[in-house]
């Protein structure tokens, strides 16, 4: 049975229901009305009767016989009877079966529908003496009569009706049937022909709210069926993702990573649409955090901290951004179609995530993090983004610094000369510049507190490669030269140009060395060796150490400190603020100064803590004699 023949026969019982639920209750309420109504007559006339044969004018019996008869003649009543005080029947007045009037009722509906049989009886007094009583039979007949002749109304204007709303819904039914062909199963037909592409045919019944807003929802789903291709390609996409997850973080893996920069990189579209940044960050000693903590609380703070930056990527950037681990210590995520500003403000709050989540190592301190950001456009290589973020991290590495080392392409190209080509282009370079002499120093003047009195300058290692347009600093080649074991060459050609320079000019020398120098096996030697026979500029050189090796690595530091102060060369401790626990070593080292930076004099203001570490480092400085220089950068 069809849905139409269903809601006609349903509503059609519905209506028949109602009908002759009506009409019961119609027919009920009518014959209990003319049942009180029967009642009331027969007491108000057994009343009336009764108050008349009181009176003393009609107490004589043929007056009383003349009472009862008339009113017994009116038709209204079946038995009249007048019974004196004892009960013994002194007039009485019935109708025969053959005084009836002609019932209009059949017999079967007063069997159907009975009527009460209605009595009443009054008592006749004189004064205080009863004379009898007057008892009446009500006559239901007439009443019957009109129960039947409103029922026949009440069921011919229900069959009536009925049968008027069958002929409606019918009519309904067609009309609606061919409707819901014309503005329905036309266009739903018109969308599968077409499976989503193209127009629809128009809606010949849009004035019909209903229809109408059938025909919104196929327009909908005509949307929807145009929109199923890309929906499709999402779904592959997000099966891939969950197959190529980092088993311990559940984070994408190094291929996915790979597979969805590559795609990025060679999509067509807008310069917006096409260029986005990415952000590579690293876990600097998860090795050291392996050996201090247990492998399934190392795995699950792994975890932590992975989600932890996708829930700030999915508030902060899009809920669809993805992280993914590429190695044990590397992560990377990509910012698709975000501008520089918004994507240094994403990687700065990704990087206080990172060091809210640093693990303690002890003495060493808390584990470290290095950030590296740069952008990417299309039509570029994977090597050559890749190569950037790689080099960034060198820098960051390098510097110590726990801030996103950023370096977009653009400053690539003009910093860099066309050098960034991967580990083999460094090493040729660095090579080349290391066997032909290709450094030089870069003096800037000194103008910090602990440096007042002096004439003192600062010394940065720079690289200048023959036909090349500008020189490269060692902030950009020492991050490489670490990766490729040759700072300590680096760092060595740093201190024989420095010395060269004391020799020739007057004031003092400010040098850098990195900790991966330090480390270096036969640095310290070779160290030696160039400060050996030349005390009067080893006397005027400064050497600043990172306070970070002189908590992780105690031991190389005091052994490189003594060669230097065994030559007169005094020392310096820059980045106390970021590593305080040096101050327990600086009894030992007796550093010429300490540069404390900026972040930690603006603590102070908020942090007891900040308060306490510069008292406690100014009376241990004044103790051994050290001066202390807060940077206000």
């Amino acid at each position: 049975m069809s849905l139409l023949r269903q809601l006609l026969l349903s509503v059609t019982l519905a209506i028949l229901v109602i009908l002759v639920g009506a009409t019961v209750f119609s027919i009920g309420s009518a014959r209990q009305y003319l049942d009180t109504q029967l009642q009331a007559q027969s007491d108000s006339t057994a009343t009336s009767l009764a108050l008349t044969l009181s009176q003393p004018s009609n107490q004589d019996a043929t007056v009383r016989e003349l009472l009862v008869s008339v009113l017994f003649d009116s038709g209204q009543f079946r038995v009249v009877e007048f019974l004196d005080p004892t009960g013994r029947i002194l007039i009485r007045r019935e109708m025969g079966d053959g005084q009836q009037a002609q019932e209009d009722a059949p017999a079967w509906f007063s069997h159907l529908l009975p009527l009460q049989r209605h009595e009443a009886q009054r008592q006749v007094t004189n004064g205080w003496s009863q004379l009898g009583v007057v008892r009446l039979q009500a006559n239901d007949a007439y009443a019957r009569d009109a129960l039947w002749t409103s029922t026949v109304r009440i069921v011919s204007l229900t069959v009536v009706a009925g049968v008027l709303w069958g002929l409606f819904v019918m009519v309904l039914m067609r009309w609606l049937r061919r409707a819901l062909h014309d503005d329905v199963m036309a266009r739903v037909q018109a969308l599968a022909a077409r499976e989503g592409d193209g127009s629809l045919p128009p809606a010949r019944h849009v004035a019909i709210a209903e229809l109408r807003e059938v025909s919104q929802a196929i327009v909908r789903t005509h949307e929807q069926v145009r929109a199923t291709a890309a929906e499709r390609e999402a779904q592959i996409e997000s099966l891939k993702l969950e197959l190529n997850q980092d088993p311990v973080t559940g984070l994408a893996n190094r291929k996915y990573f790979i597979n969805e920069l590559r795609r990025m990189l060679e999509q067509p579209g807008s310069a917006v649409e096409s260029s986005g940044h990415v952000m590579l960050f690293r876990q600097c000693d998860l090795g050291a955090v392996n050996q201090s903590q247990n492998r399934l609380v190392v795995d699950q703070w792994l975890r932590n901290v992975g989600q932890l930056v996708l829930e700030l990527l999915h508030v902060r950037v899009n809920p669809q951004a993805w992280v993914a681990r590429l190695n044990g210590s590397d992560f990377a995520f990509m910012l698709p179609m975000v501008p520089g500003p918004v994507a240094v403000r994403v990687a700065k709050a990704v990087a206080d995530v990172l060091q809210a989540q640093r693990i303690a190592l002890g003495q060493a301190g808390l584990c470290r993090w290095r950030m590296a950001l740069t952008d990417y456009a299309s039509g570029e290589s994977l090597s050559q983004v890749m190569t950037r973020l790689d080099e960034a991290l060198m820098r960051a590495e390098s510097a110590g610094s726990d801030q996103v080392e950023y370096l977009p392409d653009q400053e690539a190209r003009i910093r860099v000369a066309g050098h960034v080509g991967g580990e083999q282009a460094w090493r040729d370079l660095l090579r080349g510049a290391l066997d032909e002499g290709w450094f030089s120093l870069s003096l800037q003047a000194d103008t910090s507190a602990v440096a007042e009195g002096h004439e003192r300058m600062q010394g940065t290692l720079m690289l200048q490669e023959p036909g090349a347009a500008e020189p490269l600093s060692g902030y950009l080649f020492m991050p490489p030269a670490v990766r490729l074991g040759v700072s300590g060459d680096c760092d060595a050609q740093a201190m024989g140009l420095g010395l060269n320079w004391l020799a020739t000019n007057p004031g003092e020398l400010i040098l850098k060395v990195s900790l991966a120098s330090i480390l270096h096996e036969g640095f310290a030697e070779n160290v030696q060796a160039r400060l050996a026979g030349r005390p009067e500029q080893a006397a005027r050189l400064l050497v600043e150490l990172d306070a970070y090796g002189l908590v992780s690595h105690r031991e190389p530091i005091m052994v490189f400190a003594r060669v230097l102060q065994a030559q007169q060369v005094r020392i310096g401790l820059r980045r106390f603020a970021e590593q305080p626990d040096a101050l327990l070593y600086l009894h030992e080292l007796k550093p010429d100064y300490v540069r404390v930076s900026g972040a930690l004099i603006a603590a102070q203001a908020d942090s007891p803590g900040a308060r306490h570490l510069l008292t406690a480092l100014r009376e241990t400085a004044r103790e051994i004699g050290v001066k202390v220089d807060l940077e206000a950068r």
